[in-house]
C-alpha cells in the first residue's frame, strides 16, 4: 500500500488522522510498516467478525511485551508494558466490524520491532504479524560561509545519513575528508537520531553542493557568491537573486545581512505571496522584484557587508551572496571617503582620508 492518510473514528473522538509513511506486504508473511519518528501510526489488523471478541497486541522480543488488550468488550490495560501506556488504542467502534487495528502515538526508535495481532472470537482464532521500522527523514540541511570555510549540517536524522559535496559546474578540487579544513562529523542525541556536519574549502567561481542521505530521502542546499555590488545613500540599489523561482508553486524566500539579521521573508502558495519585512529595514526596502531581487535605498555606511537570498523549498535550499559595497556621498564639511574592497571579504574594510 502505498503511502497516504487513513481516517478512522476512535471512540470518544470525532475522528483522527494518522500518517502511513510507507507499507509492503509479502504472500502469507509479515506485513512490513515504515513510520515517523514523533508521530502517530496504524498498526493494521483485521479478523472474521464475531462475537465475544479479544484481542491482544504484543511486542515480541526475548521475553514479550504486552502493547494492548481488549476482552469482555473494553479495553484492558492492567498488564500493559509501561512504555506504551497512554499512547495505544483501539478503533473500539470498528471492532464488531472485524477491525483489531492498534493506534500508537509519538513513535520513538525503541517502538521499533516485531508486532503480534492475536484475535479471538467464536468462529476462531488468528494471528498476524507486522514489522515496524520507524524513521526520520531528513527534513532541513543548513549551509554557511565563513572565512571561506564551508559548514554544511543536519540534525534529527535516522537512519545514520551519509553526507556529500560536490560543484557545479564540477570542480577538479577533490573533498579529502582527513585535511585540517575539511572534516565530517556524526554524533547521537539523547533520541537515538542522527546529527551531521561537515567543513570544506568554498571554491568561490562554483555553486557548492551538500546534499545528505538518509534511506530514501534526500534533501540538498547550495550556496553560491555573486559579483559585488556597489551602491550610495542617494542611490537605489538593486541586489539579484539568481535562483529561478519560474517552476516552483510553493517555496520560501528570505533576506539576511550577514548571514545573521533577517530583513524580510516572503512565502510563496499557488502564486499568492506574504512577505513580512523587519522592523529595522522597512526604511531601507523599497521593493521585493517578481524575480525575487532586493531592491533598497536609504542606505548609509552600516549597510555595507554580505546580503544572503535563501530560497527554501520542501526539498532544497538554495542560498546566494552579494557583498554591498557602499560608497558615501560627499559630507557636508567637505570630507570624501572611499572605501577599498579585497577580493574575498574577509577582512575589516579599510578607509582611506
Amino acid at each position: 500500500m502505498a503511502c497516504g492518510l487513513v481516517s478512522m473514528t476512535l471512540r470518544g473522538l470525532v475522528s483522527v488522522v494518522i500518517l502511513l509513511w510507507t507499507v509492503t506486504s509479502t504472500d502469507g508473511g509479515d506485513i512490513h510498516v515504515t513510520c515517523l519518528f514523533s508521530e502517530d501510526c496504524v498498526l493494521a489488523c483485521s479478523f472474521q467478525p464475531g462475537s465475544e471478541e479479544v484481542i491482544h497486541w504484543l511486542k515480541l522480543e526475548d521475553k514479550d511485551l504486552t502493547v494492548h488488550s481488549y476482552y469482555y468488550s473494553t479495553d484492558q490495560l492492567k498488564q500493559q508494558r509501561e512504555s506504551y501506556r497512554g499512547r495505544t488504542a483501539l478503533f473500539n467502534d470498528q471492532i464488531p466490524k472485524g477491525n483489531a487495528s492498534l493506534l500508537l502515538r509519538g513513535l520513538t526508535l525503541q517502538d521499533q520491532g516485531r508486532y503480534k495481532c492475536y484475535t479471538s472470537t467464536i468462529k476462531g482464532n488468528k494471528e498476524s504479524f507486522i514489522n515496524m521500522a520507524v524513521e526520520a527523514p531528513v527534513r532541513l540541511v543548513d549551509i554557511q560561509l565563513s572565512d571561506d570555510i564551508l559548514t554544511c549540517s543536519s540534525t534529527g536524522i535516522y537512519p545514520e545519513p551519509k553526507l556529500t559535496w560536490s560543484t557545479d559546474p564540477p570542480s577538479d578540487l577533490s573533498f579529502d575528508p582527513g585535511t585540517i579544513q575539511n572534516s565530517t562529523s556524526t554524533k547521537v542525541d539523547d533520541r537515538g537520531l542522527y546529527d551531521i556536519t561537515s567543513t570544506k574549502q568554498f571554491i568561490r567561481d562554483r555553486t557548492n553542493i551538500c546534499t545528505v542521505t538518509s534511506g530514501t530521502v534526500e534533501r540538498t542546499a547550495t550556496l553560491k557568491q555573486q559579483d559585488p555590488v556597489q551602491g550610495s545613500p542617494s542611490s537605489e540599489v538593486s541586489i539579484p537573486c539568481s535562483v529561478s523561482q519560474s517552476d516552483l508553486l510553493t517555496f520560501n524566500l528570505t533576506w539576511r545581512f550577514n548571514q545573521i539579521d533577517t530583513i524580510l521573508n516572503s512565502t510563496y502558495t499557488k502564486g499568492t505571496s506574504q512577505m513580512y519585512i523587519d522592523d529595522q529595514w522597512k526604511e531601507q526596502v523599497q521593493n521585493l522584484s517578481d524575480s525575487g531581487s532586493l531592491q533598497l535605498h536609504k542606505l548609509t555606511v552600516v549597510h555595507q557587508g554580505i546580503y544572503s537570498c535563501e530560497l527554501s523549498t520542501a526539498r532544497d535550499t538554495h542560498l546566494v551572496l552579494t557583498y554591498l559595497e557602499i560608497t558615501p556621498d560627499k559630507l557636508s564639511d567637505g570630507t570624501k571617503f572611499t572605501f577599498t574592497i579585497y577580493p574575498h571579504c574577509k577582512s575589516h574594510d579599510h578607509i582611506k582620508q
